[in-house]
């Protein structure tokens, strides 16, 4: 008989164990995202605790959310065993053109679409007063559904062209860290995006992803809120997210250790805006658009890792304008072999990182891509680059090949 028992202890520190009384012939314990999501904010109002859970394959629905933990654990028994999952996520394909003022979009096929749903529809909408260009998308509500055709609430504001990807709006993130949370610690669990093979491309960028998290910010002001402070993913298997793989937003002291990434539609992992002092040691990272991606991050340390087959190994570049972003991050003793584009690309606008004892075999592009100012790159070891073995785009820079 499968059996769940649920032992609180509420002492300084909170523990809940989900465990199985499995035998042999017993199948596998099957959560609800509910029900885990239970045991998390039990543990958070006891101030801290550990939901350990328990091998079988888990789909969360909606998305785990952690907002303002303190002192948490979520771990699996066994890494591959215990499966905490997407349902597959809910896309259409626009069909012909659709103008501006319909009330209907046309799609060659459609998955997951319901009525209520928001959706956000890839295609040049309103102009953004931070870039100053039209956003790569705008937004819909859906009305009804028919086996080809899409009713929406109110009329389009801009045109659908022909083949245009269509997604959910409020697509969750597997598993969700925001606010004031601190020391929260997720280990020794398989994260499964629910890509599938035939899937669309997608890419889910702060949706869809493994983890996600991030503090409260504005691109022109900077950090706005607390950051989440040491949150550290360790001895994860992590695979099939249409977003990133584990991505962070305002973000201090995290660790990132001893993964295993594969087949993420956008990055790995990603230290995005106002990210400082973080680390990505140890990981094992396969067939992803980027290996890493480093934008707005400051003094953060990707070492030790090897990358395989990804679209670019390691991408540093700016998009906000405030000074002291893109500086002082450190790239050292990392592998790369194969990667489609450049191993390591840094762009304008980032300032004195280092680029040290990598290992770079078989890029398609360059081993190292080289722009902005006061660049140190020492002791690589660079091998059968489709281009250059270094290639300085711009800029003055410390080489020492």
């Amino acid at each position: 008989m499968l059996r769940l028992v649920l032992v609180m202890k509420f002492l300084p520190l909170c523990t809940i164990l989900l465990l199985t009384a499995a035998t042999a012939t017993t199948p596998a314990l099957a959560l609800t995202g509910e029900e885990i999501q239970k045991f998390i904010d039990d543990a958070i109002k006891a101030g801290g605790g550990e939901v350990v859970i328990p091998p079988g394959v888990h789909v969360i629905e909606r998305g785990l959310r952690v907002k303002d933990g303190k002192k948490l654990r979520i771990t699996g028994l066994d890494a591959e065993e215990c499966v905490l999952k997407l349902p597959p996520a809910a896309h259409a394909t626009a069909a012909g053109v659709t103008e501006a003022g319909a009330t209907q979009i046309r799609v060659a096929s459609q998955r997951g679409i319901n009525p209520g749903m928001r959706l956000k529809i890839e295609a040049d909408g309103e102009v953004d007063a931070f870039t100053k260009r039209p956003r790569p998308y705008h937004l819909a509500k859906v009305k009804a559904v028919e086996k080809d055709t899409i009713q929406l609430e109110a009329p389009l504001k801009f045109p659908v062209p022909d083949g245009t990807m269509i997604r959910h709006e409020d697509a969750p993130n597997l598993i969700e860290i925001r606010g004031a949370s601190e020391d929260v610690h997720i280990s020794k669990l398989t994260l499964d995006g629910g890509r599938a093979e035939g899937d669309p491309p997608i890419r889910g960028h702060t949706q869809l992803c493994a983890v996600f998290v991030t503090g409260a910010y504005n691109y022109e002001k900077g950090p706005t809120g607390p950051k989440p402070r040491k949150i550290s993913i360790t001895r994860c298997f992590i695979q099939n997210c249409h977003g990133r793989g584990i991505a962070l937003y305002s973000v201090e002291g995290a660790e990132i250790d001893d993964c295993t990434i594969r087949d993420t539609s956008d990055e790995a992992i990603d230290f995005d805006h106002f990210t400082v002092k973080c680390v990505a040691t140890h990981n094992h990272i396969t067939r992803s658009l980027t290996g890493v991606e480093l934008n707005d991050a400051t003094a953060c340390l990707v070492a030790g890792n090897d990358f395989r087959a990804c679209g670019t190994g390691i991408n540093l570049w700016r998009w906000c304008k405030l000074p002291g972003l893109n500086e002082g991050n450190i790239i050292a003793r990392n592998v790369f072999e194969a990667t489609r584009g450049n191993a390591v690309q840094i762009a304008a606008g980032t300032k004195g990182n280092s680029v040290i004892q990598n290992e770079i075999n078989g890029s398609g592009r360059n081993g190292i891509s080289l722009a902005g100012e006061g660049q140190v790159v020492k002791a690589n070891r660079i091998t059968g680059s489709g281009m250059k073995a270094v290639a300085v785009q711009a800029g003055k820079h410390e080489i020492a090949e």
